[in-house]
């Protein structure tokens, strides 16, 4: 009975380090991956005015204005509720 429970024992303890250093390799070989291909994943933009400028990230409003908030959630650093057409501050680089 004694060398049935140490067998067992046993092939529990192999069981048990095995799938950590399984875990553990595929730990890792996700962080290189992430490392390497960093832009695999581009997130679809939520708005339609949305646009991507590299460096900088996700924008939403007329890039070419200066007041521009260069925020994914608000447009403009003047005026935050509104669009840009008919607003008095709207200044073009």
């Amino acid at each position: 009975m004694l060398p049935i429970l140490l067998i067992l024992a046993l092939l529990l303890c192999f069981w048990i380090l095995v799938s950590q250093l399984i875990r553990r390799e595929q730990s890792s070989r996700r962080r290189v991956l992430a490392t390497q291909y960093p832009h695999t994943y581009k997130r679809i933009p939520r708005d339609p005015e949305e646009q991507y400028i590299e460096g900088i990230g996700y924008i939403i409003g007329d890039v070419s204005c200066k007041y521009n908030a260069r925020s994914p959630y608000m447009r403009c650093a003047v005026n935050p509720s509104g669009l840009c057409e008919g607003c008095r501050d709207h200044y073009h680089q």
